[in-house]
């Protein structure tokens, strides 16, 4: 089963590996790849405090 996404601009449903809707010509931006770290690095430390509370509680 092939990834999809939706086009924002017409609503159509694409492949997920396009660089473009071929249907409207929307250009999808490119998602880098320190932005993918910088989520990962902030999920990361607002884990930290929890397992904190958690380890003093139980």
């Amino acid at each position: 089963m092939m990834a999809e996404k939706e086009c924002p601009a017409c609503a159509l449903n694409v492949d997920s590996e396009l660089t473009e809707c071929s249907y409207c010509g929307y250009e999808f931006p490119q998602e880098s790849s320190s932005r993918r770290w910088m989520a990962w690095l902030f999920a990361f430390l607002m884990i930290l405090p929890l397992l904190y509370i958690l380890r003093r509680f139980f």
